[in-house]
């Protein structure tokens, strides 16, 4: 069976043909969006930084040392010489602990005590995440050891026992 020929009225258009040499260089838009994207996936995947970063206040003045330890993941406690600061939460009044003769102090280990309860609960759904202990204390260097001392034992009552006290690199 054949079909007969086109009866359309429709002539061919044709573009004419001018000027064949580039008036100017234009890349391709998606082209760039592609290479920007894989220098900045490149950029994200090679930044590395060592240890945590750690905001220290400017009324904190941290003692000086020549470790060279980097800081882990851990629960942080921020001593200054007014306050007890647990992750960002004030627990207790430096005052109130220097003046008791309690070893324990009260608010810091229920604090700690949730805490634990909490890490022990994700950890019974978590293959990653265990209790492990750890703890990071963050003190000027100003503050007495007595109250360092009731702080590092209320820690180790609540089985807190592995510290890491943040210093500053000392100047060579």
């Amino acid at each position: 069976m054949s079909f007969p020929a086109s009866k359309s009225s429709m002539k061919f258009v044709r573009k004419p043909r001018s000027n064949k040499a580039l008036k100017g260089f234009r890349p391709q838009l998606t082209s760039l969006v592609d290479v920007m994207t894989i220098l900045l996936v490149y950029l994200l995947q090679s930044f590395s930084a060592e240890g945590n970063i750690i905001t220290v206040s400017k009324e904190l003045v941290l003692p000086q040392s020549s470790a060279q330890k980097t800081p882990a993941l851990a629960v942080t406690l921020t001593i200054n010489t007014k306050h007890i600061i647990a992750e960002g939460t004030p627990v207790a009044s430096v005052d109130q602990v220097l003046a008791s003769d309690e070893l324990v102090i009260e608010p810091l280990f229920n604090w700690l005590s949730q805490r634990r309860a909490m890490t022990e609960k994700i950890g019974q759904y978590s293959t990653t995440t265990k209790f492990t202990g750890d703890i990071t204390i963050v003190g000027d260097r100003r503050i007495r050891f007595r109250l360092l001392k009731k702080i590092m034992y209320t820690c180790g009552q609540q089985g807190f026992n592995n510290f890491s006290l943040i210093v500053q690199k000392k100047a060579e």
